[in-house]
């Protein structure tokens, strides 16, 4: 009987193998080939998930950044207290080897100044969003009580996403061990700044 494929979970395995040749040797130099060699398979059999490298590149984009929104969007109320986006926030910075390598790819898109319009408007896309569940995020600890009032939830959120954006950039040049505990610090006291007296 033939081999039964499981087409989604092909093309996550595949992104995944995209995203680490990526994370490696940058945009520039990918090609189908070396993601098929990264991957165990050949060039040809990728052309069955995917029509050409910018899509495949597109489906690795999506792959990681899901990974970076996917605990704000899966979090529970309960979490919406200051210790809780603090946690949240850490687990967004590059502190080991997986969430490096997602991070070398995530910016190797959002900062590039020029690409295919479909990669350009789904950086745009992943940032808003990414934005949006922080606003939401401090909007229900204001709710709750540990986040200030006072405290404007869609300017707050955008200078969250900027300071763990930087601390990410930063950390991609520098040793985890030393400069990620004074990072992530950084990014507590921030988030600890807006929390409610009273908390």
């Amino acid at each position: 009987m033939p081999k039964v494929v499981d087409r989604e979970r092909r093309r996550g395995e595949l992104a995944a193998a995209a995203a680490r040749v990526v994370s490696r040797i940058g945009l520039e130099g990918v090609s189908v080939q070396a993601v098929a060699a990264e991957a165990g398979c050949s060039a040809g059999s990728i052309a069955h998930y995917f029509r050409n490298k910018d899509e495949l590149l597109l489906h690795a984009l999506r792959v990681v950044t899901e990974a970076l929104l996917a605990p704000l969007r899966e979090s529970e109320t309960a979490q919406r207290t200051v210790d809780g986006l603090q946690a949240l926030a850490r687990a967004s910075l590059p502190l080991d080897a997986t969430r490096e390598r997602d991070w070398r790819v995530r910016l190797a898109f959002w900062t590039r100044g020029s690409g295919p319009p479909e990669e350009v408007q789904l950086a745009r896309h992943q940032l808003a969003d990414w934005r949006a569940l922080w606003e939401a995020a401090l909007r229900a600890a204001q709710a709750q009580g540990s986040v200030r009032g006072d405290v404007d939830a869609r300017e707050a959120s955008a200078g969250i996403v900027a300071l763990i954006v930087g601390s990410a950039t930063q950390l991609l040049v520098r040793s985890r061990s030393t400069a990620g505990p004074a990072l992530a610090a950084v990014v507590d006291a921030h988030l600890r700044a807006l929390a409610s007296r009273s908390r």
